[in-house]
């Protein structure tokens, strides 16, 4: 049966958190228009209402009476934004459609240019039950696909009046008026009870009442053993809790910890068996460069081929790298100074027909002189040894 019953303006218009209002520039037919984008209804819970408590608005129980509706800022009637078509239902919420046309008015004209601008307007609705379901505290019911919980309402039925788009806050003006708590509306509608059936009655009436004490002292005075009970319930779950996460927590840890060590190891493995292939390498490298330097100083040179190898052991590259580059200036420098050397010293070679080896007087007069006087030393051991040397055995 339907009750004629006198509400508040404020529980017929209500801001659903998280909706917006806002414009937007589009390109139609070589010109750009402004485009309402307004969800005036998330099709979710409004949270804490002062007079439905928890509110949810069935979607598909929502009746557009009308072809075209208002859109106001802070349902105003006096603050007039644009007209609409039929709303839309879509992807589970109510929606401003896509035909809005904005007036030319001074409050019109103030949205569009601070949306634009970027400041954040919110949406509301107003809208008349004609069937409200209430559920009794933890009585659940199902609607838009989710489950409300009670203490709760639900329209499952209404008629949709206007949508505004609102100001953070809401001034004093709009607070006296449009969602105002003193400001009465008339409105004619059935209501029906869900009570949850595994709670006493007993219990329901403890829940209200301490639900009415809103001071914690209150609380703590008026039921002292139930504060007790539900504290020491609380931290003795709390601590279980923690130290069951605390080791859950630890023993992954260490799992980590040991891949981690385990990872590292063949990480560096594999870093020293890189690092020792670059070293081989490079000093290969290094080792054939420093070859090819010596091998094109010595073929330009006159030393024999076959003591070039021993010439070349007298100016090691090793003395001239630095950061892993032969200073090729300075090792050329070197080899040439040691090839001069051994020249010098007349170690060199003189094609002779089948080619033999040309050796200079003056290194043959050294060379005598020096099998002379290793002579001469040998002779002198034979002698303190108390042998007979060459000469001894001729006299």
């Amino acid at each position: 049966m339907k009750e004629d019953q006198a509400l508040a303006k404020g529980a017929l218009r209500f801001i659903d958190q998280g909706c917006h209002a806002h414009v937007e520039m589009v390109e139609k037919d070589g010109k750009k228009s402004p485009k309402l984008n307004m969800v005036a209804y998330s099709g979710g819970i409004i949270k804490d209402h002062w007079y439905w408590n928890d509110l949810a608005i069935d979607l598909e129980g929502i009746q557009f009476k009308q072809s075209k509706f208002p859109v106001l800022e802070d349902h105003l009637n006096e603050r007039k934004i644009a007209v609409i078509g039929k709303p839309i239902i879509e992807d589970g919420k109510l929606k401003a459609p896509e035909n809005a046309k904005f007036l030319s008015t001074e409050a019109s004209e103030e949205f569009q240019k601070l949306s634009q601008e970027g400041f954040p307007y919110q949406s509301s609705i107003y809208a008349k039950p004609s069937v409200v379901e209430r559920l009794d505290d933890d009585a659940t019911s199902k609607v838009n696909g989710i489950t409300v919980r009670g203490p709760a309402s639900i329209w499952r039925k209404c008629e949709f009046k206007e949508m505004s788009v609102c100001v953070f806050g809401m001034d004093s003006k709009t607070r006296a008026s449009a969602f105002s708590r003193e400001e009465m509306e008339h409105s004619s509608f059935t209501e029906s009870t869900i009570p949850a059936e595994s709670i006493s009655r007993e219990i329901k009436l403890q829940r209200r009442e301490v639900k009415k004490i809103m001071n914690k002292n209150e609380l703590r005075e008026t039921y002292p053993e139930l504060v007790k009970e539900i504290v020491g319930e609380a931290v003795d779950t709390a601590v279980t809790e923690a130290e069951t996460k605390f080791k859950a927590e630890k023993d992954d840890l260490s799992t980590k910890i040991g891949t981690l060590k385990e990872n590292n190891e063949k990480l560096s493995e594999k870093v020293l068996g890189l690092e020792k292939k670059d070293v081989i390498r490079s000093e290969g490298e290094l080792s054939a460069q420093a070859q090819k330097i010596w091998n094109s100083k010595l073929a330009e040179s006159t030393i024999p081929e076959h003591v070039w190898d021993k010439v070349s052991q007298h100016v090691p590259h090793v003395k001239f790298v630095s950061d892993g580059v032969i200073d090729v200036e300075k090792f050329s420098e070197a080899i040439d100074a040691e090839i001069k050397d051994w020249e010098g010293k007349g170690v060199t070679s003189s094609v002779l027909g089948a080619g033999f080896t040309h050796k200079q007087p003056e290194d043959e007069n050294k060379h005598a002189q020096e099998a002379e006087s290793v002579k001469g030393d040998v002779d002198r051991l034979v002698k303190l040894a108390g042998g007979k040397t060459e000469k001894a055995s001729a006299e």
